[in-house]
């Protein structure tokens, strides 16, 4: 990992904490196609983030994020046949970055997540994306740790909070105008 200047350091964490914005706002989405289209373009900030922070396996692994995401909704909108190579082909993809670029236990994590959600994200709609997403964040916070991202970590602890929330049944009150006898 080299080491940035403490301006260079700031403006690279700023720019961690716009992806994080735009990501919270997507993951709160209930529309599957909305929570797509705002992790492209976090994916995308996210991948200059960690590339600038040192970990060219986090950079990597966020760009081919980027165009699973962007994959996922294409082939979502235009069809609804699923596409069975896609998600072999992003895992292999994941796999083979791990093999070459991983040189931390937390990266593999971060492999593990881009497995996971290779299948997730073409098999899985609803409640079933949101926890796979939740699970991915789980294993994503351990690089945010390793890489003291600021925006990574915080990222990924408010975004388990809102996958989760999503996750959670939600009760209905209901307020008659007249009392009950």
């Amino acid at each position: 990992m080299f080491e940035l200047s403490h301006q260079a350091l700031l403006w690279v964490q700023a720019l961690g904490f716009v992806s994080m914005a735009i990501g919270w706002w997507a993951n709160a989405q209930k529309n599957d196609q909305q929570l797509l289209s705002g992790n492209v373009i976090a994916s995308g900030l996210t991948a200059a983030h960690l590339g600038l922070l040192g970990s060219s396996l986090g950079m990597m692994n966020q760009l081919l994020n980027l165009f699973r995401f962007a994959c996922s909704r294409h082939f979502t909108t235009l069809t609804q046949r699923r596409i069975h190579c896609l998600p072999v082909l992003f895992a292999t993809a994941a796999l083979v970055q791990g093999l070459t670029l991983a040189e931390h236990w937390s990266e593999w994590c971060a492999v593990a997540s881009a497995i996971v959600m290779s299948f997730a994200l073409f098999y899985c709609a609803g409640a079933k994306l949101r926890f796979a997403m939740l699970f991915s964040n789980m294993l994503n916070l351990t690089l945010s740790a390793y890489l003291s991202s600021w925006s990574g970590i915080a990222y990924q602890l408010v975004t388990i909070i809102i996958l989760t929330y999503s996750l959670v049944p939600q009760k209905t009150v209901s307020y008659d105008s007249e009392p009950a006898l």
